[in-house]
């Protein structure tokens, strides 16, 4: 990730984190205070509720001790079991949560909404098979490149946003 950001100091660096996947992760972004910027994707919608349990959009503020330990912690907690997607854009924040959202509840053939869970990294994964082009440029838009960790093959996944293939980083 850090090698990332040095190659590239114009993109914007953002973290998605699955909160269903580690159930405490809310006092982990609340130990880093003014060094993260927060929002719970689920947080205003009907799932209001549990958004604890949903997708939290993560954006570290500056450098210090706290984003360090955050990040660090980001990376080794990933790399066990993934709860991830590492976010690349040159878009705001504001830009960013909103396009995201926007993409959180889809419309099941028979009329239901449904919520899609595309910010796991294990059915982000599986997207890739199921996604037409279409779908698959509507979801990456507003981004350069979205990471997910690889347990089998110890490797980054990388999807770009248009026309260019993933592979592992």
């Amino acid at each position: 990730m850090r090698h990332c950001l040095e190659q590239h100091p114009e993109t914007r660096f953002y973290v998605l984190v699955d909160g269903a996947r580690y159930l405490t992760l809310e006092n982990r972004l609340d130990a880093a205070g003014a060094a993260v910027q927060v929002e719970w994707l689920l947080a205003g919608t009907e799932l209001d509720e549990i958004s604890r349990a949903g997708p939290a959009l993560v954006a570290f503020v500056g450098e210090s001790d706290a984003a360090t330990q955050l990040l660090d912690w980001l990376i080794e907690r990933d790399q066990k079991s993934p709860l991830v997607s590492w976010l690349w854009s040159e878009r705001s924040y504001e830009a960013l949560s909103n396009h995201l959202r926007s993409h959180l509840f889809t419309r099941l053939p028979d009329g239901r909404r449904a919520l899609f869970r595309y910010y796991n990294p294990v059915v982000r994964r599986g997207l890739e098979s199921v996604l037409d082009n279409e779908q698959r440029m509507a979801l990456m838009l507003p981004l350069d490149r979205w990471q997910i960790w690889q347990p089998l093959v110890l490797a980054y996944q990388t999807y770009y946003r248009v026309g260019q293939e993933a592979r592992h980083a």
